[in-house]
């Protein structure tokens, strides 16, 4: 059985119910949606250079090159 506890978010503060994790569903999806953002226009845009991923995602090229360096993100 797996027990949840009552955590603060390390994020945003707010108080939540976690089975592991220190941060919040909400947060979560927030600092996965830029994430989201550049894997979802590679699928469809392969061999696409960082700086034009940047620039039709917004999301900025710091972020996008810390993705390729963690291997969450290839560039074939």
């Amino acid at each position: 059985m797996v027990t949840k506890t009552l955590e603060n978010c390390i994020v945003c503060g707010k108080l939540f119910r976690s089975n592991e994790g220190v941060i919040c569903q909400s947060c979560l999806e927030d600092k996965e949606s830029p994430y989201q953002k550049v894997k979802d226009y590679l699928f469809f845009h392969r061999g696409a250079s960082v700086f034009e991923v940047s620039e039709a995602t917004g999301v900025e090229v710091k972020l996008i090159l810390k993705y390729l360096k963690e291997g969450r993100i290839t560039v074939l």
